[in-house]
């Protein structure tokens, strides 16, 4: 009877704003450091994106904090997976800027975001709709995967005149290309979620 009750019972809205600021902030002086060099040219335009990010959280946290707690909470995931996405991704997109890459594969990394919220509500049904939780086992293969290649490439790289953190910049866009598409389930509603599991 007790955990049916703390099942149903409110949540609190727990501001981590403040977290989500700190956390990001350590993040993105990462990201405008990695590769070396343009660090004060990097770093406004991480920060512009994080004042975004923090902008849009308080918006959020003003909007439903208090009446909707459990969808400013998820919303609140959303916004801080996709903010350390964004600044895993960054030192790539960086190592690319100044060769005839770097456009071409903006563009493409902006099209990998719009790609992650379009296929949101596939990934979130493998997540709430009970039918297909066998599919589950195919995100943390997904991870492993992904975590063998982008050490193989860091391992390569390092037998090669290319600059010494390009593999880890590799690696870094890999995972943040990953958490991307983990972050998009959470911007959706609950009543959209309801109807995923009974579909």
């Amino acid at each position: 009877m007790n955990s049916q009750q703390n099942i149903n019972k409110p949540v609190e809205a727990d501001n981590l704003i403040v977290f989500t600021f700190f956390l990001h902030l350590f993040l993105l002086l990462v990201a405008s450091s990695v590769p070396e060099g343009r660090f004060l040219f990097w770093l406004p335009i991480n920060l512009t994106v994080e004042a975004f990010i923090i902008f849009r959280l308080l918006l959020l946290w003003k909007r439903y904090s208090k009446n909707e707690p459990r969808r400013y909470n998820s919303l609140q995931l959303y916004w801080m997976i996709t903010g350390i996405s964004i600044f895993a991704m960054m030192p790539f997109v960086r190592a690319t800027y100044g060769s005839v890459a770097f456009w071409p594969f903006l563009i493409g990394t902006v099209f990998l975001f719009l790609l992650s919220h379009l296929w949101k509500e596939p990934i979130a049904s493998v997540f709430v709709n009970p039918r297909k939780t066998k599919q589950l086992v195919k995100w943390p293969k997904a991870l492993a995967i992904l975590v063998i290649v982008g050490l193989v490439i860091m391992t390569a790289l390092r037998f090669t005149p290319a600059h010494p953190n390009l593999g880890l910049s590799i690696f870094s866009y890999m995972i943040g290309g990953f958490m991307a598409f983990c972050a998009t389930p959470f911007s959706l509603d609950q009543e959209r979620i309801e109807k995923l599991m009974a579909d």
